[in-house]
């Protein structure tokens, strides 16, 4: 099997969005934002869809007229955060709404720096592991169910995966669906290849 027959290839998981849990959706969510003066926090432990959930609510507010400017921080770029956040500032406007995924590359120190600029934009939304930096907007959850719906949804009509197998896999991989779907990658190139 070539990769790009593979359904669990990057560019297939990378176009599915966040899925909302009964009862919740964009909307509200944008509501609560805006209640919060645009300054919150998406929180929750890797792979577990901050990011993606950012991502889709950029594009909301983008088609509302917002100007939306990215700071991406992860491990590798960690010694250059002075410099991205340096760009940012110089390229965004007062009235740009400031996105910043991955928050929790930055010390105590510079985020008390970061805030205290960031303050004169018109809005700060962030994404980060643990609680406490703004207001929490929202907590991304998984679930085995969750999983398996994602799971269910790349497969297509392929097949489908026992819950017994995707609860084994969501807690072998701590409930972090990135790391899920990777190994569900290979477990489908090996398969096929067998």
């Amino acid at each position: 099997m070539r990769a790009a027959d593979n359904p669990f290839r990057t560019d297939r998981v990378l176009e599915m969005r966040y899925r909302f849990p009964d009862g919740s959706d964009m909307e509200k969510l944008l509501h609560r934002l805006e209640a919060l003066n645009f300054r919150a926090a998406i929180v929750g432990p890797e792979g577990s869809g901050k990011t993606t959930l950012q991502e889709d609510m950029a594009y909301e507010l983008i088609t509302r007229g917002h100007t939306i400017r990215w700071l991406r921080l992860n491990w590798e770029n960690r010694r250059t955060v002075t410099k991205l956040i340096e760009d940012l500032f110089s390229t965004s406007s007062e009235r740009d709404l400031l996105f910043v995924d991955g928050a929790e590359q930055m010390g105590a120190l510079r985020w008390r720096l970061f805030t205290r600029r960031a303050d004169r934009y018109g809005g700060l939304v962030i994404n980060t592991h643990a609680a406490g930096r703004l207001p929490t907007l929202w907590e991304c959850q998984t679930t085995p169910e969750l999983l398996s719906c994602l799971i269910d949804e790349l497969l297509a009509s392929n097949s489908s995966l026992p819950i017994g197998e995707v609860t084994q896999l969501f807690d072998q991989n701590d409930g972090n669906l990135r790391l899920c779907l990777r190994e569900m990658y290979d477990r489908w190139a090996d398969a096929q290849y067998s």
